[in-house]
């Protein structure tokens, strides 16, 4: 090859270069969406042991339904206590994940302690309303 031809290669080589370089800056990144965790929570819940002290409650609590869903962008709670009284708002569980708080669209933010949770089962310890004022009740709660 001559000089002339051997300065034209190497300039459209430097030229492919270059495009290649450009397209692959100019590619889409990939945006996985929002992180969403915690998803064994993601489902409606009931009671299946309720314990006031040593007391079997559960019988009471037949109605009571726990609804925990995450869009992504917003953690939603629809809560039917166990007089079939509905309410819905918002949730959030502790960073460490012992505390988990539903916070509804109007009153006073429920906090239920002592959280333990997986794919079949909800435990949490938290305050009902009854008939000797607030009592701490243990649930167990099992997929709907």
């Amino acid at each position: 090859m001559n000089k002339i031809t051997m300065k034209k290669v190497s300039i459209f080589l430097v030229l492919i270069a270059m495009v290649a370089v450009f397209a692959q800056s100019c590619k889409k990144k990939d945006n996985p969406g929002p992180t969403i965790e915690n998803t064994e929570l993601h489902k409606t819940w009931k009671v299946s042991n309720a314990l006031e002290g040593t007391l079997d409650v559960t019988a009471q609590f037949t109605q009571y339904r726990l609804t925990l869903a995450d869009d992504g962008t917003t953690k939603s709670y629809t809560l039917v206590d166990r007089t079939g009284t509905s309410t819905t708002g918002t949730w959030a569980l502790s960073t460490d994940k012992t505390s988990l708080t539903l916070t509804p669209a109007s009153g006073t933010a429920l906090v239920y302690n002592n959280v333990k949770f997986s794919n079949t089962e909800l435990k949490y310890q938290g305050n009902e309303t009854g008939k000797s004022g607030n009592v701490s009740i243990s649930f167990t709660l099992v997929p709907a």
